[in-house]
């Protein structure tokens, strides 16, 4: 990681991106935030977010389309009546000196056209999924597991959604 101005730490480009699947949304406390389980190959990337866009996030995952779409979905479907489509989202860095601000980009165009904008991460994996984009992140920022990642972070919380569970 390169410290950059304003407290925040930027992956050295010269590192690579690694694809990461969204696992599973888990709430380890009843007091803490939501958390987003990302699998890659080498590890995982776990990231805490707002409850709304957990289930932001969650409904997206499963398909589930309120009568008014919620507004990632809102962002998605504006872009796609003007011809963008977002291809990748990127988590490419940290905010601060702690592992909980994660910074995030999406890469989206039109034709030959592309652009990149730094985005939060939750909205960031929320319009990937919406357009069935891959996600990337560094592999600076992707720690290694040992055991079954979901149950890591669910141990002592509540699992809202788990690739396993939603699979079966």
């Amino acid at each position: 990681m390169i410290p950059a101005p304003g407290g925040l730490y930027l992956a050295d480009m010269r590192e690579s991106l690694v694809p990461v699947s969204v696992e599973g949304v888990a709430v380890p406390a009843d007091d803490e935030l939501p958390v987003v389980l990302l699998a890659a190959a080498e590890g995982h990337v776990s990231l805490r977010v707002g409850a709304y866009e957990a289930g932001a996030i969650i409904m997206q995952l499963e398909g589930i389309s309120p009568p008014r779409p919620l507004t990632h979905r809102l962002m998605a479907e504006l872009m796609a009546e003007q011809g963008l489509k977002v291809e990748r989202a990127e988590l490419y860095g940290l905010d601060g000196y702690g592992e909980e601000g994660y910074l995030a980009r999406i890469v989206y165009g039109k034709g030959l056209s592309r652009r990149v904008r730094d985005v939060r991460p939750s909205d960031a994996i929320a319009l990937a999924l919406a357009f069935e984009a891959p996600i990337f992140a560094h592999d600076s920022l992707v720690k290694s597991a040992p055991g079954p990642l979901f149950m890591e972070a669910a141990e002592g919380g509540r699992a809202y959604w788990c690739r396993d569970a939603a699979a079966g």
